[in-house]
């Protein structure tokens, strides 16, 4: 029996528009009380005819429904891990929900935020070990955090109405349509929905301000580490249908019509087709992401029906608060990997031109990318060395960092400023933690490089508590997850992440003002905004002779 803050009860129940849920109640880091209702679905599951379909919403059930275990993983291959492990099921449409409170007579509802995990639209989940309440819920907010369809079972499309693509984003659009018909049976506000996401999912929070299946459905969105606007984010033009014509070959279905490859698809065991995968890679593990969000034929179930350069032009786009900045090493994601594995510097040395337009993936936009290569190694390395740790690794940390993250955050946000009415907050976060997730992308345990990709998810979510069990947390850790936890959620509850200034926050946070993109720069020993983040590499990216294969480059800027 459960006693304290809440009533002498049992298990915690709530009553949906679906049916009836059973929870528990758990406590945060801090020791504060909450409910939690996980693996409640919110689509019938994706099986059958319904593979490479749009998500169908849930049937009502008649018993009471068992909330209190986190459900599978939709099927997947960790190539950030670098492992062989497959796992997961095709059965996977289902989010988790966690609230300080049940609602009460005429008791204030609270700001909800959605989360969208990262992972290349290929691997990651919902669930608690990792994108647990542990931390928000010390703050008066609603935690959802969802599943979605990932790889060639979340993004297969063959370019036509038979498999248009997109389901990974379309059952996001699903979830928040439950959030806004249910989230006040648990005491939240459905007119106050702020989406956060990183890397993938910051990608796709930015994508759902683009989409019509998510207008109305939130009112801020948080981009973390990703856009739409980033190449491993968008295919371009016909390079959906090159992929899941090579993905029918690999498993010997017929690719002579889209419904014939479609349909044999169907009948192949989800974790064959994710077992394809290093099928599709090139050098190591790149390109990482075969499948990805794409234009769909029109449709009133298409969820992207332009680029994003395009919509956000035409003014198709919901215009709300948006925050969005990166790591100060994000490239570490891929160049943590070479620490590990030092052939991969002597391989990219010796076929650098090549390796770098399949690895930064500009082999499509470039119309010679022998002189793109070459533009490339003169910038971020010293001319006439060989490349090694010594004296090449802070250049291949930069160029990732800029081919992945900088150049597409930095055109997404100009292009937002020509046309948004709304404040866009940019950040870039440089807080460098006892424990990095350089661990889990390759490098050795125990030093730190920078701060990686995925590094500020430790201040915002457990994640460290699993995966970095020797780290020791320090006073600077312990206050950047109150700066973090407290930024995002006054950003959920007013738009704005700096409402007022107080021992914690030290400096305002000032949406951008001007061509010189001021942004806020987190660390734990101060806050201060700063303008025109890695100009010179950015004014690089510009200057090279790229371009988009579906729009002019003057009309992508």
């Amino acid at each position: 029996m459960h006693i304290s803050g809440f009533q002498f009860q049992e298990n915690p129940q709530v009553k949906i528009s679906d049916g009836k849920l059973e929870g528990k109640f758990l406590k945060t880091k801090e020791g504060r009380e909450f409910l939690a209702f996980q693996g409640i679905p919110f689509a019938e599951p994706p099986l059958g005819n319904l593979r490479f379909k749009s998500p169908v919403p849930i049937k009502p059930w008649k018993n009471i429904l068992d909330a209190t275990k986190p459900h599978a993983v939709c099927p997947q291959r960790d190539i950030y891990r670098r492992t062989d492990l497959i796992e997961g099921v095709e059965d996977c449409l289902y989010l988790n929900v966690y609230t300080p409170n049940l609602p009460s007579n005429g008791g204030e509802l609270l700001p909800v935020m959605v989360f969208f995990h990262g992972g290349g639209f290929l691997c990651g989940g919902g669930n608690s070990h990792w994108y647990g309440p542990d931390v928000l819920l010390d703050r008066d907010i609603i935690l959802v955090v969802t599943n979605y369809r990932l790889g060639a079972l979340g993004f297969l499309s063959t370019g036509d109405e038979v498999s248009p693509g997109n389901y990974g984003l379309k059952d996001q659009s699903l979830a928040l349509k439950w959030v806004k018909r249910n989230i006040k049976y648990f005491g939240g506000d459905p007119k106050s929905v702020t989406l956060f996401g990183e890397s993938a999912g910051g990608a796709s929070a930015n994508y759902h301000m683009l989409s019509p299946l998510s207008r109305g459905l939130f009112k801020g969105v948080i981009s973390q580490s990703g856009t739409s606007f980033c190449t491993w984010a968008h295919a371009p033009e016909g390079e959906n249908v090159q992929m899941a014509n090579k993905l029918g070959e690999a498993v010997d279905c017929p690719t002579t019509s889209s419904k014939a490859l479609v349909e044999c698809l169907r009948h192949i065991d989800p974790l064959v087709l994710v077992a394809q995968d290093r099928k599709f890679m090139e050098w190591d593990t790149d390109p990482m992401i075969p499948f990805k969000p794409c234009v769909e034929p029109p449709s009133s179930e298409a969820f992207l029906t332009d680029t994003p350069a395009n919509l956000f032009k035409q003014g198709k786009f919901e215009d709300v608060p948006w925050i969005v900045g990166l790591n100060t090493e994000d490239g570490l994601l891929r160049a943590a990997a070479f620490v590990g594995e030092p052939h991969l510097f002597n391989e990219l040395d010796e076929d650098f031109n090549n390796k770098t337009s399949i690895s930064l993936l500009y082999k499509p936009f470039a119309e010679n990318p022998d002189l793109v290569g070459k533009q490339i190694r003169k910038f971020y390395f010293k001319e006439g060395k060989k490349l090694n740790y010594e004296n090449s690794f802070t250049g291949l940390i930069d160029m990732y960092t800029d081919g992945w993250f900088t150049k597409c955050i930095d055109d997404a946000v100009r292009i937002h400023l020509k046309v948004s009415k709304k404040p866009v907050y940019n950040y870039l976060f440089g807080h460098r933690s006892g424990a990095s997730f350089t661990e889990i992308f390759g490098a050795p345990v125990g030093k730190v490089y920078g701060v990686s990709h995925a590094d500020e998810l430790q201040y915002l979510f457990p994640v460290a508590d699993g995966l970095f069990p020797h780290k020791k947390v320090t006073d600077d850790d312990r206050k950047v997850t109150k700066l973090l936890t407290t930024l995002w959620a006054n950003f959920a509850e007013t738009g704005n992440p700096t409402p007022e200034i107080d021992d914690l926050i030290s400096t305002e946070w000032k949406p951008i003002k001007s061509e010189k993109l001021e942004y806020y720069y987190i660390d734990a020993k101060k806050q201060e905004m700063k303008d025109a983040m890695f100009e010179k590499r950015v004014k690089f990216w510009r200057s090279l002779p790229l371009k988009p294969k579906n729009m002019s480059r003057k009309e992508e800027l």
